[in-house]
């Protein structure tokens, strides 16, 4: 399936930086719902924008994915396991030493590793001889969240300078890295993405005006958070992912 394949909405709700880490802790302590499986949920929808974007196929495309400390790190990470499922060539820049990632990243990592038969390091720390090769045919940002705020500090500068460089088409996780959640503002450096999957719900930094040239195609993945978590902050999210559960929001 092709981006211009997925169904498209108009009038998406959107949440702040604060109002989406409520809904992440009622999700998982009312809920019931690990972080783990939220992840696995929003890999998946990673790598099926990526395959989207990509044309509809991966044989023999290459994806470098490039993994921050966080959770977006381990979406990013994730999504390479799948990738490599259907056919791509994937490897992942990271920015530090495992051993100083959130726990659900390094997991991530650690699958995609054991997930692989080729006899070739996939990952590599590229916080010390900068990236080794962004030579592909997309990457995937998964260095900053939504709980990231201000100028980003090396080594993440270094790699979305280097990622903006290589001209090849970004995939973004839930906003580009480097951009303001609520406001869109880009205070240092950012990414320039090609397309920007968002996760549950858009912040509304991904939709003002100024960040458009940042976020590219503007795509929604539904990743199980209940809509009863929603309605806990006062959104009806009922309808928005009846026609899929990976939509193109108009703006």
């Amino acid at each position: 399936m092709t981006l211009d394949a997925l169904p498209a909405v108009r009038g998406v709700p959107s949440v702040t930086a604060e109002q989406m880490a409520e809904i992440d802790r009622i999700t998982t302590l009312d809920f019931q719902i690990p972080v783990d499986v939220l992840m696995e949920n929003a890999s998946r929808q990673i790598a099926a924008a990526a395959r989207a974007l990509l044309g509809g196929s991966l044989a023999g495309k290459r994806v470098i994915a490039l993994v921050g400390s966080g959770n977006n790190g381990g979406d990013a990470a994730g999504a390479l396991r799948h990738l490599l499922n259907w056919g791509a060539r994937v490897s992942a820049e990271v920015t530090g030493p495992q051993d100083r990632m959130r726990d659900t990243a390094r997991r991530q990592l650690m699958r995609i590793l054991l997930a692989t038969t080729a006899d070739i390091a996939i990952v590599h720390d590229a916080s010390q001889n900068g990236p080794r090769d962004l030579g592909a045919d997309l990457l995937i940002d998964g260095l900053l969240g939504y709980s990231a705020h201000g100028a980003p500090r090396e080594p993440v500068a270094a790699l979305i300078d280097a990622a903006n460089a290589s001209y090849v088409p970004i995939l973004a996780v839930d906003l580009p890295s480097g951009i303001d959640p609520d406001s869109g503002a880009v205070p240092g450096t950012a990414i320039r993405a090609a397309a920007t999957v968002t996760l549950a719900l858009p912040k509304p930094g991904l939709l003002a005006p100024e960040a458009h040239a940042y976020v590219g195609d503007l795509l929604l993945a539904d990743i199980a958070v209940p809509h009863a978590a929603f309605w806990r902050i006062g959104l009806d999210t009922g309808s928005l992912f009846v026609d899929g559960d990976l939509v193109r929001i108009l703006r």
